[in-house]
């Protein structure tokens, strides 16, 4: 197999996740998250129109624009898993 059609291919990622602080401000949740042994401060976890999402800490940069510190692109499972570790630390 070439690397060309190696890089088309979809690979599914595994995430460990932890919550390891929460606060509830107004509509939003601010969150301290653990991926995979990454610490990520910062994280807001918003539950909009469209479903529930997590923001993770960004900057803005001189053209105006926001960019994020860090990312992971989760899936519907983690931020479910996310939502039950904050509402377990909300109590």
């Amino acid at each position: 197999m070439s690397r060309r059609s190696e890089n088309k291919e979809e690979k599914k990622v595994i995430y460990d996740v932890k919550v390891l602080r929460a606060k509830e401000y107004k509509e939003v949740v601010f969150c301290d998250l653990e991926i995979n042994g990454v610490k990520i401060y910062g994280c807001r976890y918003v539950e909009g129109k469209n479903g529930d999402f997590i923001s993770f800490p960004s900057y803005k940069a001189k053209d105006g624009k926001y960019y994020s510190h860090a990312y992971a692109d989760l899936d519907e499972a983690c931020v479910k898993l996310i939502d039950e570790q904050i509402d377990e630390l909300l109590k």
